[in-house]
């Protein structure tokens, strides 16, 4: 039977409002017509139609899909991102690995045995918490305990720290951070901090599963899993001097001296959001976020420090080009660590120079990744132009950056409560999106000049459990709101 087409249909999407920055809400409705546009039909059997970055090109790509579903699942349901996932726990092999990328044609690996970022359980995890949709857990979880020891068992070192067969396949194609297309694919001999961040990462959100599972033997596994892994990335990943995270050259001797790769990549910031980076650390790190001599460019951030001697000021891909997925991560883990204020500057930024490259007649789409220094799309790894029409998984900042990090809202299934922190001018807010089986709509008005106070309005088909507070302050309001329309002052 022929696979039923998914149709753009913007009255059953959420409304973003905010009131000050219409350019913000029109690119979000650009992207949201462009994922729609991008849906991909496998005409093969067993295949759900799945979201792509590259129509045409007839690959399924791990972490563009993984990337792809934490924007989608804010489309409430219209938008099938969940399938992507499905499509690769299809090609599973029976020993646990999954490629990078398979070809929709033949269904085979396109790259040998390269694997991409382990990033599926952390998502599986994200769509349950902003939909409330666990039913996926029960197939999910085994399927993912399997890939996570291939990775440990085929991807790690004698250290107990991890590798990707080059630079390609940690999705940072041409950062120079190993060999690219290496002939020798054990990496370069480079210990990759992301994957070893990305693996504390998946330990961690399994664990999650299986305690919302009942499983509490392979939950204390995996709990121990990420607390060991943690422990040695603060150890040798973390350099003191430069305070900052690092790959690493690693000897197949676990007690050599492990001499540190020291570009400054957007790689480095994978320990915040895997719940790895001490306190301090953190600290350090938005340290190197905001300085305008390494990340804090016209258009942040760009994946390689500015003052490395291969930063290219056009992007040139990963030699400082600024890509959705990154962005959304270093946001991500900076929200995790109640650092909203930073998170919010850096997705205002990423919008605003978004909005600037699209409203450029030359340049009006949305693209793969962007230039640091000038309001035009980057440059890729041969002086051209990255694509255009890039939803994909450029979609993350004018949706999920904008929901999550400028609006200021948090979902949260387990305790069926939205969180939302308010620190954007004017009237904006959120309406008609699905949440844990209700419709909910929240709107701030901004501040009364007479009382200082801001009014919330609420508004929910069923019983909805809401935390407000004010960016910079420390006071939540709670309030447990039955189904209706109800008001709040914060």
């Amino acid at each position: 039977m022929p696979t039923e087409k998914v149709e753009y249909e913007v009255e059953k999407l959420p409304r973003v409002v905010c009131d000050r920055h219409p350019e913000w809400v029109e690119l979000y409705n650009a992207a949201w017509q462009m994922g729609f546009a991008n849906v991909e039909y496998v005409a093969r059997p067993g295949w759900k139609p799945q979201l792509t970055c590259m129509p045409g090109m007839m690959r399924l790509w791990q972490w563009d899909s993984c990337f792809m579903t934490l924007f989608a699942r804010y489309s409430n349901g219209q938008l099938p991102g969940m399938n992507n996932l499905d499509n690769l726990y299809r090609l599973q092999r029976s020993d646990g690995f999954m490629s990078m990328a398979y070809d929709l044609g033949n269904e085979q690996p396109a790259f040998g045995e390269r694997i991409n970022p382990p990033l599926m359980a952390w998502v599986e995890w994200e769509y349950y918490r902003a939909t409330g949709d666990d039913s996926r857990f029960e197939q999910a979880l085994p399927r993912l305990v399997r890939f996570f020891d291939w990775v440990k068992a085929n991807r790690r070192r004698c250290s107990g720290l991890y590798w990707f067969e080059d630079s390609g396949s940690s999705g940072m194609d041409n950062s120079p951070r190993s060999g690219y297309l290496a002939q020798d694919l054990r990496g370069s001999d480079v210990c990759f901090i992301d994957l070893a961040a990305q693996q504390a990462l998946a330990a961690a959100h399994l664990g999650k599963m299986a305690r919302h599972l009942g499983q509490f033997e392979t939950a204390e596994r995996f709990e121990r899993e990420h607390s060991e892994l943690a422990a040695l990335i603060e150890e040798r990943h973390w350099c003191e001097r430069a305070g900052i995270y690092f790959d690493l050259f690693g000897r197949e001797r676990a007690t050599s001296r492990h001499n540190f790769v020291n570009h400054k990549t957007l790689a480095a910031f994978w320990p915040i959001v895997a719940g790895v980076a001490r306190e301090d650390r953190v600290g350090r790190l938005i340290e190197h976020l905001l300085d305008p001599r390494e990340f804090w460019r016209p258009h942040p951030l760009p994946t390689l420090s500015a003052d490395d001697p291969n930063y290219d000021p056009l992007g040139g891909y990963w030699l400082g080009g600024v890509w959705a997925p990154t962005n959304y991560m270093v946001a991500a883990g900076l929200k995790r660590h109640g650092k909203h204020e930073v998170a919010r500057q850096i997705a205002v930024r990423h919008l605003e120079a978004m909005t600037a490259v699209m409203g450029e007649e030359t340049f009006a789409s949305i693209w793969e990744c962007y230039s640091p220094e000038y309001t035009r799309p980057a440059t890729n790894g041969y002086g051209v132009l990255c694509r255009p029409c890039f939803v994909g998984w450029t979609g993350l900042g004018p949706i999920a950056m904008l929901i999550e990090h400028v609006l200021g809202f948090e979902f949260e299934a387990a305790d069926n409560v939205v969180r939302w922190v308010i620190g954007t001018p004017g009237r904006h807010g959120i309406e008609h999106v699905r949440f844990n089986g209700r419709t909910v709509s929240l709107v701030c008005d901004g501040p009364d000049p007479s009382s200082g106070r801001t009014k919330v309005v609420v508004r929910a088909s069923d019983e909805i459990n809401v935390a407000v507070s004010l960016l910079g302050r420390f006071i939540e309001h709670k309030a447990t709101l039955p189904a209706g329309e109800h008001e709040l002052h914060v």
